[in-house]
């Protein structure tokens, strides 16, 4: 597995790791937004991302904070011993801990199971998004419906913008929302340039609005699971009414494949953010929860 030892070493997370987690991951399909090598990688520097083999699965720690936390494991069956292992070796705990392996440990006195609802995953029904029928589409069919009044825009795949376009809408975009202020953005922001730089090689799909020939919005998407598409980023420029909207629904009508489901993750606890994500009428959440040692 591209030279990553066996738990209870741990190495910093490379590119070149990008083989064996796409083929841990296609053996045992995810669910959590969090399992794709794109989210991974694009956000090892914030997060310190480590990774470890234990037994035929994938084990990433995080370093940000101590003691460190650790995801489920990736690929192969859950492996009941090695985790109480880990947790009691490391003080540390388990995070987005999907429903299927939060079961394996019911009834485990040694552990604690905590519900995690800021980071449940929103999952919606794809082709309900990208026909907006119905009543409760009114406003998002309106919000549309203002921005192709108001600009005259194109929508263009991401395969043929190039990184200075994207780079130069990113500037924009963080100039007006402050992300060198704010840790959580100025951290996306990192993980959005190694997207964008690693577009092709990660195999993602996206598209742009442009208005004037500039890029004012950006979406950028990959497969999570057979059924499951996953939104990595979803962003406009927030003085042009009805951007995101129209982003999200030129997307999904252009370039979401034959997929069933959009995963748009999770809302982070930001409640001007979960009423957005409420507002699209998700078909199901995916739960996550915590493991720590009781």
């Amino acid at each position: 597995m591209c030279g990553i030892p066996a738990y209870p070493c741990f190495r910093e997370l490379t590119i070149t790791d990008k083989a064996a987690f796409d083929g841990a991951l296609a053996a045992y399909p995810p669910e959590i937004s969090e399992f794709t090598f794109t989210n991974l990688y694009c956000w090892k520097e914030p997060y310190r991302f480590k990774v470890s083999k234990l037994g035929d699965a994938l084990i990433v720690r995080s370093d940000q904070k101590a003691p460190p936390v650790y995801l489920p494991p990736a690929g192969g069956l859950a492996d009941k011993a090695g985790i109480l292992r880990i947790l009691q070796d490391s003080g540390g705990r388990f995070i987005r801990v999907p429903e299927g392996l939060k079961r394996v440990f019911e009834g485990e006195t040694s552990v604690n199971i905590i519900e995690d609802p800021d980071n449940f995953d929103y999952v919606y029904d794809l082709a309900e998004l990208s026909a907006l029928k119905g009543r409760r589409f009114d406003g998002k069919r309106n919000l549309i419906r203002k921005f192709k009044a108001s600009y005259a825009y194109e929508y263009q795949s991401l395969d043929g913008i190039s990184v200075c376009e994207c780079a130069a809408f990113e500037e924009t975009w963080c100039s007006i929302k402050d992300c060198a202020h704010t840790p959580g953005l100025a951290h996306e922001r990192l993980a959005f340039e190694e997207m964008i730089k690693n577009f092709s090689a990660f195999s993602l799909r996206g598209g742009v609005l442009k208005v004037g020939g500039q890029v004012v919005a950006v979406a950028i998407a990959e497969r999570l699971n057979p059924q499951t598409l996953v939104m990595h980023i979803l962003k406009a420029d927030p003085h042009l009414a009805g951007g995101y909207q129209t982003m999200l629904w030129e997307f999904l009508n252009h370039a979401s494949g034959a997929f069933t489901y959009v995963n748009l993750e999770q809302d982070l606890g930001v409640e001007g953010l979960k009423r957005s994500k409420l507002s699209y009428y998700p078909r199901y959440m995916v739960k996550k929860y915590q493991l720590m040692r009781a």
